[in-house]
């Protein structure tokens, strides 16, 4: 890729730009070299590494993020989230019928990595193309399509790819324009006119770069009287041309049934409303009234681009600005493109209204500086060229070698990239997603409904229950989408046993406030579903819900009803029908959910991945630690003394062994072969409380050989607790001290065999 295909132009023929009129000619050295290794061979063996690199790391399930979203509506024709995508829904629908290989997820995953890959490879010949130096593109490209942040957006089914490729074409349409003769830019204006339409139905931060790259463009056309009003009007009707694909959103609602379509787009109101993002915020990345903090966006881009990019590639963007106005060839392109950055970073910092508190929503606003990176990378490898062409006019003996430095020094930078980020990036064998969502649909009996919140847990069971029909015998309902008006006139068609309360449209939290003054919006709240389902006798859970609506101020539910944990989900329940304590631990007993370390050790992924989020979820109180507790509130005065009742004792073995069992199954071996446990301070505290109460229970009839082997067990668990807590609490103070006195008691507790447990 090093190749060298060229003599870089003498700066002597590169000295003050004049009008358009005459760069053509001033330049023609220049451009009639690239211009005859406009595809250069070493450009296509680039296609080639990038398009199999992205295709060998393609995920192998449904990735995290907006993908499950993309994928049920690409495999049913129907509409993602504002505002829609079309462009990319519509390619993904017509994949999934002629590709044979693999599930719906895996198969837009597939389109995916090869649109990725283009990507990448529309940026190195944009580079070439730029600077005609290969050294250029491939530092460039390499910079960009091996970063961590490119690479693994590029390999599952999110729209970033294909805004990267859409953005690349536009970059090179600027070239293009610029390097033309007069007469035919008016053409290059409607091709890149086209190009903007076609990427405005992909995603809405390209505007930003077509504002400025159509404004430079049509004042140019004006000052070089090179475009008719006819003309004009073309440019205009291309643009139109390339939003067509958002005639997919109306087709959709009359000739698909899908189970995901977010909005009603049967009228021209509701149409515009999805396009214009009015249900998401519009141009903003949360639809709430938090100000976004434009100097800590700043930071946060600054130094995520050096982290990405590497330090190279931002040092030769720095050169590049400093140096690039001394050379006629790309002065006006240079300008474009930074014109199109600064406008993106500073409307970016400023709109972005995320909580950067959080690694989650950090990693959420991260996504979007791909189309940053994208002109940084182009304008870094644009300074390794003015950095060489320095270098050349200094020592002009030494020309050949510096260009072979340069072309290894950026095949070596490429290369340490993909080194680096391959590991992180590999998604072939992760099908996380689709563990996780299994084991939400395995804890529900048979025709019950669901209920949940959150983008993981709804695109994820949504994905298994309508693109594989797993448990085709239970209704997945998201809560977001529940609460917007078109609701029941979108989905009733997609759901077997929920029922829409008095038949009532959508879920409001002020239902019951609007009732009692009088008024009527068709809405209906939780008690309302909870008492038609359980009326009919249709078993209702949820998932990760319930705290919000303390938020929403819907409460009138809890007056009648309760959420108790039943394996992987919350079981919505009667207050007049209590769970027995015995049925509580039968189902604990009985747990279904598969525990792998892929699902578990939140240590194997990044700090702002959604990964991490899953296995921190997975593995939280909420799992093991919430049906602990509720089993010993279900125990007769447990945390006073009925933990020292001998009635009490068999329901507390029967706990202290799920907690035990819990802690088995959480134990995987660790790279060395060693068996290492995945669990938290409080999975540790809790299990030492378990076996503090059986100690005491022991105890308190004499018979301390039982008592010092659970004396034991407390002893080992709370040292792990203390040694995970970094808190000075009560509770940890508290352990310390019963640990001083269980030793000081049995001095010999740890290391007596006759205190091991059998179990």
């Amino acid at each position: 890729m090093g190749v060298r295909n060229r003599k870089t132009p003498s700066l002597q023929k590169q000295t003050r730009e004049n009008s358009p009129k005459d760069s053509k000619d001033k330049n023609s050295d220049f451009e009639s070299s690239v211009d005859e290794y406009i595809l250069p061979w070493h450009s296509f063996v680039a296609l080639g590494i990038f398009v199999s690199v992205y295709v060998k790391c393609t995920s192998a399930s449904i990735p995290t993020g907006d993908a499950g979203d993309f994928i049920i509506s690409a495999h049913h024709f129907g509409v993602a989230h504002p505002p829609g995508y079309p462009l990319y829904v519509s390619l993904g629908h017509l994949w999934m019928r002629v590709f044979p290989f693999g599930s719906p997820a895996y198969k837009l995953n597939f389109l995916t990595s090869i649109i990725g890959g283009v990507a990448a490879f529309i940026l190195y010949i944009t580079t070439y193309r730029l600077t005609g130096f290969a050294p250029s593109a491939v530092l460039a490209s390499s910079a960009f399509a091996f970063s961590h942040l490119t690479w693994f957006h590029s390999i599952g089914a999110e729209i970033f790819a294909l805004n990267n490729l859409f953005c690349g074409l536009l970059l090179y349409w600027v070239i293009k324009f610029q390097r033309t003769s007069v007469e035919s830019r008016a053409w290059v204006a409607m091709e890149a006119s086209f190009i903007s339409g076609l990427s405005m139905c992909n995603q809405h931060t390209s505007i930003l770069y077509i504002g400025v790259i159509g404004l430079w463009m049509f004042i140019s056309l004006i000052r070089d009287q090179a475009i008719t009003g006819r003309q004009f009007m073309q440019t205009g009707i291309t643009f139109s041309l390339g939003l067509l694909p958002y005639l997919q959103l109306p087709l959709s609602a009359y000739l698909s049934s899908s189970p995901s379509t977010w909005g009603n787009h049967k009228t021209l109101s509701g149409v515009v409303t999805h396009i214009m993002r009015n249900e998401y915020g519009s141009f903003r990345l949360h639809a709430h009234d938090r100000t976004a903090d434009f100097a800590a966006n700043l930071r946060l881009f600054i130094s995520d681009m050096v982290h990405e990019l590497g330090i190279p590639t931002a040092l030769f963007f720095v050169f590049c600005l400093l140096t690039f106005r001394r050379f006629s060839s790309v002065k006006t392109i240079v300008y474009v493109y930074t014109g199109a950055l600064m406008l993106y970073t500073a409307f970016f910092c400023k709109q972005a209204n995320i909580d950067l508190t959080s690694a989650i929503f950090v990693g959420i606003l991260e996504r979007f500086w791909m189309q940053t990176n994208l002109v940084i990378s182009v304008l870094g490898g644009c300074g390794l060229w003015t950095f060489y062409s320095l270098l050349v006019q200094r020592y002009p003996n030494l020309e050949r070698n510096i260009y072979m430095i340069l072309s290894i020094g950026s095949v070596l930078f490429g290369a340490r990239q993909a080194i680096n980020n391959f590991s992180s990036c590999d998604m072939s064998n992760n099908n996380m997603m689709e563990l996780y969502g299994r084991n939400i649909l395995d804890g529900l009996p048979p025709n019950s409904v669901l209920l949940l919140s959150g983008d993981v847990a709804s695109y994820s069971t949504r994905y298994l229950r309508y693109c594989t029909g797993y448990r085709e015998d239970v209704d997945v309902i998201d809560e977001a989408m529940m609460s917007y008006s078109w609701f029941k006139e979108t989905h009733q068609h997609s759901f077997s046993h929920f029922i829409f309360p008095y038949n009532r449209t959508f879920y409001a939290w002020y239902t019951k406030l609007a009732r009692s003054r009088g008024q009527d919006y068709d809405t209906f709240d939780y008690k309302d579903l909870f008492d038609v389902h359980f009326q009919a006798g249709i078993p209702v859970y949820v998932f990760d819900l319930m705290d919000k609506t303390d938020e929403a101020k819907d409460k009138e539910w809890q007056d009648h009803y309760e959420v108790e944990q039943d394996d992987f989900v919350q079981e919505v329940r009667r207050k007049d029908h209590p769970q027995t304590l015995d049925t509580l631990l039968e189902k604990m007993e009985s747990r279904k959910a598969t525990y792998t370390r892929q699902l578990c050790d939140k240590s194997l992924y990044p700090e702002r991945s959604w990964e991490r989020s899953i296995a921190e979820k997975f593995c939280s109180r909420q799992l093991l630690i919430a049906p602990i507790n509720a089993g010993l509130q279900s125990i007769p005065d447990v945390y006073g003394q009925g933990h020292l009742l001998i009635e009490n004792r068999p329901a507390i073995i029967r706990i202290f062994k799920i907690l035990r069992r819990a802690q088995e199954t959480l134990t995987f071996k660790d790279g060395n072969g060693n068996d290492e446990l995945v669990l938290g301070q409080s999975d540790y505290y809790n299990l030492g409380v378990v076996s503090w109460m059986l100690f005491k229970n022991y105890k308190r009839t004499d018979e301390l050989l039982e008592a010092h082997k659970y004396g034991r067990v407390t002893v080992e668990q709370w040292t792990l607790f203390l040694e995970k807590s970094s808190d000075v609490e009560p509770k940890k103070q508290i352990t310390e001290q019963i640990i001083k006195t269980l030793l000081e008691g049995v001095p010999d507790l740890l290391t007596n065999k006759d205190y091991e447990l059998p179990f």
